[in-house]
């Protein structure tokens, strides 16, 4: 049947004109096989296969005579298709192929001169002249003239109309498949593009359907690309200067930070009075929170560019940036020399350190800190073996975020706990750096969004402003490192972040 609309479509045509050329093709293809079913029924009755409604009756008014002057009533005197039996006149049943249950009605109806069979068919009686009654049932309906067709079939006209409906079923789900057919073909398209554009993939030529009211959404469709396409330029723009504006910032930050404790370490080497180095020390113990927030935020715009080029990237902007060639060019220049610097102060390299050598400079981190920040710290190590193989630079780093929590967590004048073991879990073993305050703990919320970028948890458990970095930023160096960031409660009160590194010897 093919497309059962015409090929050479207009561009224009609307759905209200595809639909009427669906009805007539259906109108007319059910009036095609109305049609054949009657011409069928028509051929067979002329060629005298099919016999008349009455022709029970016509058999009935011929046989009469002999039905009545017969000795005995057999079949070949009835018509086929009939029943009958023969009563005496007192109503008592002789023969014939009534059943038990028919020879009463027909014999009741004979009574009552009744000749409908109760919507079954009509009886004839016939006075034997034997004295005998002879009840005959005949109905009004077409037939085979053929027995076995008879038997084998329904009554003609019957079959005339289960064949039209055959026929006709058939074709409306013929027709209705071919239509869905079209409808999906012009449809494809505009699923295609809203989900191009859901995706963000916005480089694809534009295509039209050959239906006016499909045509009219996808003109939106593509105005939406093209807005859509503006605003990501912008967005792109925009973050790129946020970027740049955040890096100048902490470059400008890291300069005199930089001349701070560079004069502090002079200063240290020298002869100070005990009051001065404790002075001394805190400034150096401030430069190292510092810079540690200015790796937090290198941090962050990394976090961003990797989010640009895994989300945005994998979208379609590297296609959209086709368009601009130069431009593009300097973009991933630029990025590439982003790159080299965040790796470079990020340090990529892995050593292999004793678990021993390495709980030292996590314990000097902490006691630094805990000095910097006067909050008392209580270490508790156990003995340590093997060793561990990670980026010293990253995990301390992280390290120093799980410290910042715990001290900027806890209570007015609390301490913080800090241990150092060893750990199995899931048949490794680690080394377990882990850091308690004395707290409310974690709420539910928290130990279910504390390490993603940018939650803050709950503001009641303190006073103080975080940017939501630290956890997140220490566990994405954690799982760098092969290892885990575990958060939890205390077993009495205050909440615990455990950093897990796996012992490789």
């Amino acid at each position: 049947m093919g497309d059962w609309v015409s090929v050479e479509m207009k561009n224009n045509i609307t759905i209200t004109v595809v639909f009427l050329r669906f009805v007539i093709i259906y109108t007319v293809g059910a009036l095609f096989w109305l049609f054949a079913a009657v011409m069928i029924y028509f051929v067979l009755d002329a060629a005298g296969e099919v016999l008349p409604a009455n022709h029970m009756e016509a058999q009935l008014n011929a046989s009469a005579d002999e039905i009545q002057s017969v000795s005995k009533v057999t079949d070949e005197q009835i018509p086929a298709g009939c029943m009958y039996g023969v009563y005496e006149r007192t109503g008592e049943w002789l023969y014939g192929t009534f059943s038990s249950e028919e020879s009463g009605q027909a014999w009741a109806s004979y009574e009552e001169n009744d000749i409908y069979a109760q919507g079954k068919g009509y009886y004839r009686f016939f006075v034997r002249d034997a004295g005998e009654i002879c009840i005959v049932k005949y109905k009004i309906e077409t037939r085979f003239r053929n027995e076995y067709l008879n038997k084998l079939l329904p009554r003609p006209d019957l079959l005339m109309v289960v064949s039209f409906a055959a026929m006709f079923l058939l074709h409306t789900v013929l027709v209705s498949r071919y239509f869905g057919k079209y409808m999906r073909a012009r449809l494809r398209i505009l699923l295609e593009v809203a989900e191009k554009i859901r995706n963000q993939d916005l480089e694809f030529a534009e295509e039209h359907s050959g239906l006016r009211e499909v045509n009219e959404i996808l003109s939106s469709l593509y105005q939406m690309k093209k807005a859509l396409k503006e605003s990501l330029y912008r967005q792109w723009d925009v973050e790129k200067s946020r970027d740049e504006q955040i890096a100048a910032l902490a470059h400008d930050i890291k300069t005199p930070l930089t001349v701070i404790r560079g004069n502090a370490e002079l200063l240290e080497e020298g002869e100070l009075a005990e009051d001065e180095q404790e002075y001394n020390r805190d400034i150096l113990s401030s430069a190292a929170v510092m810079e540690n927030y200015l790796q937090s935020l290198n941090e962050l715009l990394m976090a961003d560019r990797e989010r640009a080029s895994g989300e945005e990237g994998d979208a379609g902007e590297n296609d959209i940036r086709r368009d601009n060639a130069g431009e593009d060019d300097d973009r991933e220049k630029d990025i590439r020399r982003d790159d080299d610097r965040e790796n470079e102060i990020a340090g990529i390299a892995a050593d292999m350190v004793s678990c021993m050598e390495f709980a030292d400079k996590l314990i000097e981190q902490a006691r630094l800190l805990s000095s910097a920040r006067q909050c008392p710290a209580v270490f508790q190590r156990n003995d340590l073996y093997g060793k561990i193989q990670c980026n010293e630079t990253q995990i301390l780093r992280a390290w120093s975020n799980i410290l910042g929590n715990a001290m900027d967590y806890g209570p007015e004048n609390g301490r913080i706990q800090i241990s150092l073991k060893m750990r199995k879990d899931e048949g490794k073993e680690y080394l377990a750096a882990a850091a308690a305050d004395e707290g409310p703990g974690f709420s539910r919320q928290d130990l279910m969004h504390a390490t993603e970028q940018f939650y803050q948890g709950d503001r009641s458990r303190n006073s103080k402003t975080h940017y939501g970095i630290g956890l997140h930023t220490a566990e994405k160096f954690v799982k760098r490192q092969g290892g885990k960031l575990v958060i939890e409660n205390g077993e009495a009160m205050g909440a615990r972040v455990t950093m897990l590194l796996e012992v490789r010897s």
